[in-house]
């Protein structure tokens, strides 16, 4: 039986994954499999390059006091209006900030300044299938639509395409696709980890809550709340395709709020904690589980079959990211 662990997109709010592999770890369990979106991506990528919760903590600490993350997000960060990333987009826009940048490229965060802040916490050369537990990350094909599973290649790459938030970080361009942050078509990649064959799947959602609004004052807010509303309940289907979901009250937290990363990370502790219970019943008595789940990969094999997701191999050679 192989187990999947699969960690959901939501920025900041995932440094609660490092807090979920910790508890994790100090059970004995290690994944078969790893599935990342975005930020599960990075943090997923790292895990399966080298299984330890302490050196995933101490090399994104590392990350974020440096250089280049300071330059990567002050290059569209405004200290002042801190919010959800298509929320921030349409407020730089809004506003006439980098407006002619963003008529002409595909990005408001510069190709450099993007692989350069990655590669503060990836080695520039490690391949995905060198990791010492299989790995997956889940992209956007921005010009098909379909959801794109990358399980070969330069993990730095990988997960590049992977977390490059639309009309901030820049997309990878790879064999006619256009490839962008994969929490647009699955913000928790169940469906990667069926694919690699996992027959469990325990997943690790870090999105954010959906407020009560007493007021939309402009188009932008009306355009961001229908943008909300309908990810809300895309997102919480995916939550249904794991066979046990750990959920960290991380919701209230803002995508971009990395300061609060000591508290993000014991919120996932405690909730990998307080789930213990329901994935040890998942692993040692997985056949009474699906009894009250048996529906589940016959849901993801039906839409497999409807969606058709693309599984794609980077070539190993050092290939970069490009703005188009």
């Amino acid at each position: 039986m192989k187990a999947a662990l699969v960690l959901g997109g939501g920025g900041a709010r995932g440094i609660a994954h490092i807090g979920v592999l910790k508890f994790l770890e100090e059970q004995g369990f290690v994944p078969d499999i790893i599935c990342g979106t975005s930020i599960g991506a990075i943090i997923g990528g790292k895990y399966a390059l080298v299984p330890s919760w302490k050196v995933v903590w101490e090399d994104l600490n590392k990350a974020l006091e440096s250089e280049a993350f300071e330059r990567a997000s002050s290059e569209f960060m405004d200290e002042t209006d801190k919010k959800n990333p298509f929320q921030e987009f349409l407020n730089i826009i809004s506003k006439g900030i980098a407006y002619s940048k963003a008529l002409t490229t595909t990005s408001l965060v510069s190709e450099k300044a993007f692989t350069d802040a990655l590669r503060e916490f990836f080695p520039q050369n490690s391949l995905i299938e060198e990791t010492r537990i299989p790995f997956a990350a889940v992209a956007t094909d921005l010009l098909s639509g379909k959801e794109v599973v990358i399980t070969r290649g330069p993990i730095l790459k990988a997960v590049a395409a992977s977390s490059a938030i639309p009309g901030i970080f820049p997309p990878v361009k790879w064999k006619g696709m256009l490839l962008s942050d994969g929490g647009w078509v699955d913000v928790l990649p169940a469906m990667a980890a069926y694919m690699l064959g996992a027959d469990v799947i325990i997943g690790v959602w870090v999105g954010r809550n959906i407020s009560v609004h007493d007021e939309l004052n402009n188009a932008f807010d009306v355009v961001y709340r229908a943008d909300d509303i309908a990810r809300h309940y895309l997102n919480w289907l995916r939550k249904e395709e794991c066979h046990v979901t750990v959920e960290p009250k991380v919701g209230n937290y803002l995508w971009n709020q990395f300061s609060a990363k000591d508290e993000l990370f014991e919120l996932g502790y405690q909730a990998a904690k307080e789930s213990w219970r329901d994935i040890q019943k998942l692993l040692n008595k997985p056949k009474l589980l699906r009894l009250f789940k048996d529906n589940t990969k016959e849901n993801l094999k039906k839409r497999l079959e409807i969606f058709q997701p693309v599984m794609v191999n980077f070539p190993p050679e050092k290939m970069a990211v490009r703005s188009i």
